[in-house]
């Protein structure tokens, strides 16, 4: 876990407490000092094990960019050495860093922290560093309380800082205190748990939405307020699991009037954009589940929505937040992989098992009517989340209609694959569909320096898309072939853990809560982000009905490109009238009403449906 972050900058206060009767400073003279020097910071900052020689060495003389006659100082009682700070100017940046902190164990307890950090501030202000920092934990109390009085400030930098230190400050009784990002510039006034604004939301969908519900009701950060469905048996269930204190919901617009921030769409994947626009018309942050929208014209109308409205619109595809390919997008954006050359993503569902209560055994259901590229964003979104690359064009290749697909009732290829040309010229290859004879969740990114691909699911010695192989060079060209596994864990981990997805849905609503609270490294898919991951797929089955052509996919950024699919409004949706594609490319298979009978059958056998 990252260790606690806090600054001075130059131009705040220079705390110039006097010292108190009988103590001074001195600096570091000479090699009997060490002995002293390693007595102040045996309280967790060097190992009792350590010769006072090895522990010198090791946090002070290894440095090139520590000179101890200058940079290493002694808090004094009468003459005798009993804490120590070290103060010096960091290479690399030029920042100043206060260092190893301690008091000898007879004196703690007096107050005498604040003094050494003092000390620090006015050394390093007087060298005219741009800021000074430190790190420490939560479980070194005095020094964390000694750091805040001297005037550092607290810093967002990893996920989780901003709860760490409400409950500080919770702690400590300190209201609030401005917190900074890691570059100096303002973040926030951050407060106490307890006087820490929650934020309110509201969930459409009781049956998807119940693990954005789960969220709300486990972490501090968010409150659950209200809930909508249409359904009265799901709906039931939801007041049955969350309570009175929660207001439900079955009219769409009585919901969006009730008092709340933010609003998580979770209802059908064919309603979603008409929805968000909605929420954001009535001044209500949204965050839609997967897809995000289902025509041209819906596109084009919800990215004006965000721009017109300036509310904030989060794309929920979960599957970016998913362990391995997590941390893929870790390490890209820390330049390890190199330049992007290659990725492939795959999303391969068999969802025969549970297709009945998927779909209701409606024919007309959205999921008996779409293409086999229309939920293409869990194969392709994590790959365009990694990279930040903008998809340009387009090849789909459509599998042939099975009997599996037949047996579900669904009207469409069992699977899609998209070949995507990115604006860099690197490739990506999405495969991703509801009716494979096997299920397959695997991600594989190739750059410059190397290769990353998660564990494959029938590995059964690992984990599937928690487990992530990296096979990376140092340098382009070093050509070493030195694979590991590479840990995907962070500092949210434990908590988030547990949650569906292999923790991600947690971790989307963590960082849609973060955005909300004003944190710009919030990790969040805008809606632009959410049209790159979207429009591929519904431009590949454009291609597969030309006759598997190259298509290029629009930049919806652009205004002027908005205005050639304003109007647009083909889709699979039958209710789309004479602008109603067939689901499958040779045209809607003929699926008798007897297998819809049997799946409802099926369906009204499940103890859930009998709830």
């Amino acid at each position: 876990m990252h260790q606690l972050k806090m600054y001075w900058m130059q131009g705040m206060n220079i705390p110039n407490d006097p010292l108190p009767e009988g103590y001074s400073f001195s600096n570091y003279r000479e090699e009997a000092d060490k002995l002293a020097w390693t007595a102040c910071c045996r309280n967790g900052l060097v190992g009792d094990e350590q010769t006072a020689e090895e522990a010198f060495y090791g946090a002070i003389g290894s440095r090139d960019d520590i000179c101890p006659q200058e940079d290493v100082f002694f808090l004094d009682y009468n003459g005798e050495h009993i804490g120590t700070v070290t103060a010096f100017v960091r290479e690399d940046d030029g920042a100043g860093d206060v260092h190893m902190v301690g008091i000898r164990t007879d004196f703690r307890g007096r107050g005498l922290g604040k003094y050494l950090n003092q000390k620090a501030i006015q050394v390093l202000a007087a060298r005219g560093v741009p800021y000074a920092l430190l790190t420490t934990d939560e479980w070194r109390k005095s020094a964390v309380k000694s750091y805040l009085t001297a005037g550092f400030l607290p810093v967002e930098y990893a996920q989780g800082m901003q709860d760490r230190w409400e409950a500080v400050l919770e702690e400590y009784g300190v209201d609030r205190v401005q917190m900074l990002y890691e570059d100096g510039t303002p973040f926030r006034m951050v407060e106490r748990k307890g006087l820490a604004k929650k934020i309110r939301i509201g969930v459409v969908g009781a049956g998807r939405g119940q693990s954005m519900m789960d969220y709300c009701t486990k972490y501090g950060n968010a409150e659950l307020v209200a809930i909508c469905d249409n359904y009265a048996p799901v709906l039931d269930r939801a007041r049955r699991k969350y309570g009175g204190a929660i207001a439900y919901y079955e009219d769409f617009e009585a919901f969006l009037k009730h008092d709340m921030d933010a609003v998580v769409l979770a209802n059908f994947a064919n309603a979603h954009a008409p929805l968000a626009i909605r929420c954001m018309e009535e001044g209500k942050h949204v965050m839609s589940e997967v897809l995000p929208v289902q025509t041209m014209r819906e596109a084009v109308e919800l990215i004006e929505a965000v721009e017109r409205t300036g509310m904030t619109y989060v794309y929920a595809e979960n599957y970016c937040y998913m362990p391995a390919p997590r941390r893929m997008r870790d390490l890209y954006r820390a330049g390890k992989l190199g330049k992007f050359e290659y990725g492939e993503g795959e999303y391969m569902h068999n969802c025969e098992p549970d297709w009945d209560a998927l779909t209701y055994a409606d024919p007309n259901h959205w999921r008996n009517t779409m293409s086999a590229f229309y939920y293409c964003t869990h194969s392709l979104g994590p790959l365009v989340h990694i990279t930040g690359l903008r998809p340009v064009r387009v090849t789909g290749f459509e599998g042939p209609f099975n009997d599996r697909m037949y047996r579900m009732g669904a009207k469409a290829g069992p699977f899609g694959i998209e070949m995507v040309t990115l604006e860099n010229g690197a490739i990506l290859k999405s495969a991703h569909g509801v009716g494979p004879s096997k299920n397959s969740v695997w991600y594989t990114v190739y750059g410059s320096k190397g290769r990353m691909e998660s564990a494959r699911e029938d590995d059964s010695a690992q984990d599937g898309v928690r487990t992530l192989y990296v096979n990376l060079d140092e340098n382009e060209g070093d050509n070493k072939s030195e694979p590991h596994l590479a840990p995907t864990d962070d500092d949210v981990s434990e908590f988030f853990a547990q949650s569906g997805h292999g923790g991600a849905d947690d971790y989307m609503m963590y960082n849609f809560i973060q955005k909300l609270r004003g944190n710009r490294n919030a990790d969040v898919v805008d809606v632009y982000e959410a049209m790159d991951m979207y429009l591929p797929g519904h431009f590949a089955y454009r291609s597969v009905l030309a006759g598997g052509i190259p298509m290029d996919v629009p930049d919806l950024r652009d205004p002027e490109e908005r205005d050639k699919w304003r109007t647009d409004e083909t889709c699979t949706d039958p209710a789309a009238g004479e602008n109603a594609l067939p689901g499958y490319s040779e045209g809607d298979p003929d699926i008798p009403q007897e297998v819809y009978d049997r799946l409802r059958q099926k369906l009204e056998a499940r103890e859930l449906w009998k709830e």
